[in-house]
Formats: structure tokens, C-alpha cells, sequence
């Protein structure tokens, strides 16, 4: 049985393990990160699998049928929060229990059915007081439930937060999350297909974005360009990036054939190489986390900010 610990998330993270707080470090102990490769005839069986699912796959990202989707899916959520009244409700379902993952590029079974988002759970929280402990406001956009926002609040009690959406369901669960936890969190309407030059950025700010870029299905420069312009202290997104994958890898190229069939946003990577070579802005981070759920890796680090 394998096992993640600290130094194992320092690679994951391309950070110094000397970077984890205590708080961090006693998060990833609190949690069974132990798991098994997946081998043999299981291993040939599993690909069969993925090959038929890629076949079988009629998903469109940024069709016009998914804003239905997605606003009847934070419905769900919300509805769920009203009548439990926890948090955890706000977890989404795109983040599924009980599955095989993507590991160092292999394919392995986990002990605890909640790894993949135990571990998101470490990533936030690093990520989170290794960049934003200095800002006083932290945005982030296309927030769903709100669900890393409340996990900030946690982790930065003093913080003003705001989150935004393109679809009412989730501004409404943020909102509504916000006033039965007593938090200074607020949330709006924003579509970053069409970023509203109104919805200010305050100096002091950090901005993030989890999962959402990915939706945009690769019309990403509107969005760039509205942060460019707002210029706030540090920029992180997790996002997929089809560019990190090596096609020679049979594990990579599925995970390749399934977001370019989706139509996952591709060129988020070209776009910062760009800015950076134009010295229009600092690319402090771009990894590949080598961590993903069954079908992509959809947790990849892009922190930059723009040069004043």
C-alpha cells in the first residue's frame, strides 16, 4: 500500500515542504491518503472501460444546452444546503467518491472513498496561504457553491470574499451559505464570456478560479484580458491543461481523447507563455499536479500577476 504525505504533496505541488504550515500538515495527517496501483488484468479492464466511455461520450462543453445543466445542477445543491443546512452540501458532484484516479500517471484505487477531494482539500489550503495570505479581498469567479470560498473563510476568518457565477442557482447558494455561517462573503452574476467592466476588483485583491476556465470551451481571452485590466495583487486558477500531457503515454493520451472530445478549454498555458514573453506579465507558477479524476486531470496550477 502506497501512501501521500507531506513530501509526496510537495512534488505533487512543486513546493518546498518547508512551505506547509502546521495547519496543512495536520490536515494531510488527519486523512488516509493510502492507495494501491492498478495492475494487471484490472489495469486492461479499466482502459477498456475509459476507450468505451470516450466512444460513448456525447457531452459538449459550452453548448448551449449546458447552462441548463449547470443551473439545474446548483439547484440541486442548493436545495440539498436548504434542507440539510451543511456545508456539506456544497461539495459539487463533478468531485465523485468511490472511484479509481489518476496518479503520477498511472491509474490507482484509493482506501478512502473521498481521496480525490481530500486532496483538493490539501491543494486549496496550501495554495491558499502560500499566495493569498497578504491580500484582503479574495474574487473567485465561476464559484459554483461556493465551496472554496467557505474553505477560505476557515483558513482566513478576516477576509472580505466574493464569488460569482453565470447561472442564479449558485449566486443564490452562495448567498445563502454566506448568511447561515455568518461570513463576509457576497455573491453576483458574472458570465466570463462576457466580463462586466462594472464588477470592480479593489486594490489588495487575489482572484481565483477552480474548474471554471475549463468551461469556457478554449473562447478564453475575454476573461484574461478582463483581469489584465483589473490587475489584482496574484492570480491562481486550477484548470486542465491538454498542453501538460504526454501524447506518447497511453494514460495521457486518453485523458487527451476525452477533453478534446468534451471540448475542454485548451491554450491556457500558450496564452501565459505569451503574456510572459511580452512582459506583460509574471508566470510564477505553471505545474502539472499529476493528479485527476478517472477520465483528465483537471488540477493543474497557473499563478501569475500582471506587471505595473
Amino acid at each position: 500500500m502506497n501512501n501521500l504525505g507531506v513530501e509526496e504533496f510537495a512534488f505533487h505541488f512543486g513546493a518546498d515542504p518547508q512551505s506547509f504550515s502546521e495547519k496543512c500538515k495536520a490536515l494531510i495527517s488527519s486523512l488516509d491518503f493510502s492507495y494501491e496501483n492498478i495492475e494487471g488484468q484490472q489495469l486492461e479492464s479499466l482502459i477498456l472501460s475509459i476507450l468505451k466511455r470516450i466512444d460513448e461520450d456525447k457531452q459538449i462543453i459550452g453548448a448551449k444546452d449546458r447552462t441548463e445543466v449547470w443551473s439545474k445542477g446548483w439547484q440541486e445543491n442548493l436545495d440539498q444546503f436548504l434542507v440539510n443546512d451543511n456545508n456539506e452540501s456544497l461539495v459539487p458532484k463533478f468531485i465523485r467518491p468511490n472511484q479509481p484516479l489518476r496518479l503520477n500517471g498511472k491509474y490507482v484505487m484509493p482506501a478512502d472513498s473521498q481521496f480525490e477531494l481530500n486532496f483538493v482539500k490539501v491543494w486549496r489550503h496550501w495554495l491558499l496561504e502560500e499566495y493569498f495570505s497578504e491580500v484582503d479581498n479574495i474574487f473567485e469567479f465561476g464559484c459554483g457553491t461556493g465551496f472554496n470560498l467557505v474553505a477560505a473563510s476557515e483558513i482566513f476568518p478576516n477576509k472580505k470574499l466574493f464569488g460569482s457565477d453565470f447561472v442564479q442557482p449558485a449566486v443564490d447558494l452562495v448567498n445563502a451559505t454566506a448568511k447561515k455561517n455568518n461570513l463576509e462573503l457576497n455573491g453576483e452574476l458574472f458570465n466570463m464570456l462576457e466580463p462586466r467592466a462594472d464588477y470592480k476588483i479593489p486594490e489588495g485583491s487575489g482572484v481565483i478560479t477552480f474548474g471554471s476556465l475549463e468551461q469556457l470551451a478554449s473562447n478564453l481571452e475575454p476573461m484574461i484580458d478582463y483581469l489584465l485590466d483589473a490587475s489584482p495583487d496574484i492570480i491562481a486558477h486550477t484548470e486542465p491543461a491538454i498542453e501538460f500531457y504526454d501524447d506518447t503515454k497511453l494514460n495521457d493520451y486518453l485523458a487527451i481523447k476525452f477533453q478534446g472530445n468534451r471540448g475542454y478549454s485548451e491554450g491556457l498555458l500558450p496564452i501565459f507563455k505569451r503574456l510572459e514573453k511580452q512582459g506583460k506579465i509574471e508566470l510564477i507558477k505553471a505545474k502539472r499536479l499529476f493528479f485527476g479524476s478517472l477520465y483528465m486531470e483537471g488540477y493543474n496550477a497557473f499563478v501569475w500577476r500582471k506587471i505595473k
